[in-house]
């Protein structure tokens, strides 16, 4: 019952995520802005974890990503921060626009503190995120989705398009379309697939749905393609977990194994969106080079 809960409120959220985007600021390369939109009375729209980044291509728009958009540990899935918490917007933005960050305590689960950082260089963002458990509660099986939604990033496809065409993940060292690999739907909205060697899966959305992949990805990278040109953004976290592509929002994620936090107990996930004209192989390759990302063993 509480997964069937989870899946429709999945579908709700899923639906009501066009963001009402304000002009990004004036400034050269990447960097970062918080919308005030993001601060609605409306829980559907608030995304009270929500940041904004601008692409190093000149009027290339932005992505929207939700830092998390839900954070979640078992069993029930019980909620550590969800994307319409009752809180305004936690990120705190440099005056230059390239670093970002919050520290934020969990609304619904007292003394589980989050701390995030966002670093943006010239051609991509390093994420950071620390979880420290000074609760009495054992965190099992803690789950996250990470949501980085291109429907405000210029030249790549709109919702319910190609999507799939031009979202790639990486299977046997090489990279693969979500559209060439076979699902239970063919119609279904999204697809996920899940690391090889990460034990926490929680996939039982895409499942319900017939858009989980069974073959097990190498890793946790999601690539998306231009539809106009020879750009490209890739995504990472490490350890990782899983991906999941959403036509609908649309939205690419690359999401980490956390595991387990007892009490006392603090983990540290890595995250690279990486923004570039590279060809598509020779980029994934530089990427898993530069953030050592491989299939996650174990948990």
């Amino acid at each position: 019952m509480i997964k069937l809960v989870f899946f429709f409120g999945f579908l709700i959220t899923m639906l009501s995520h066009e963001q009402q985007e304000t002009a990004p600021p004036e400034k050269e390369g990447i960097h970062f802005f918080v919308d005030p939109a993001t601060n609605s009375d409306d829980p559907e729209k608030r995304m009270a974890y929500g940041l904004n980044v601008t692409p190093p291509w000149r009027d290339g728009g932005s992505f929207f990503i939700n830092l998390p958009e839900h954070l979640w540990y078992m069993p029930d899935t019980k909620g550590i921060a969800r994307h319409h918490d009752k809180r305004k917007n936690v990120w705190k933005v440099s005056a230059d626009g390239k670093e970002a960050g919050y520290s934020a305590e969990s609304l619904t689960q007292p003394g589980v503190f989050l701390d995030v950082k966002a670093v943006a260089t010239a051609d991509r963002v390093h994420f950071e995120m620390t979880l420290t458990n000074k609760s009495d509660v054992f965190l099992e099986s803690i789950s996250p989705l990470f949501c980085y939604q291109y429907h405000h990033l210029k030249g790549f496809p709109l919702k319910q398009t190609d999507n799939f065409a031009h979202t790639f993940i990486v299977m046997n060292g090489k990279p693969v379309a979500l559209k060439d690999i076979q699902v239970k739907n063919p119609g279904a909205v999204a697809r996920m697939a899940q690391v090889k060697d990460c034990k926490i899966e929680s996939n039982w959305w895409a499942e319900e749905m017939g858009g989980m992949i069974e073959q097990r990805m190498d890793m946790s990278l999601t690539a998306l393609t231009s539809s106009s040109d020879d750009r490209k953004v890739i995504l990472s976290w490490t350890p990782g977990k899983s991906i999941l592509s959403n036509t609908v929002i649309p939205c690419i994620h690359a999401d980490a194994c956390i595991g387990d936090l007892a009490k006392g107990e603090s983990k540290t996930i890595r995250g690279t969106l990486l923004f570039t004209r590279d060809p598509l192989e020779m980029a994934i390759k530089k990427m898993i080079e530069d953030t050592g990302n491989t299939a996650h063993r174990g948990n």
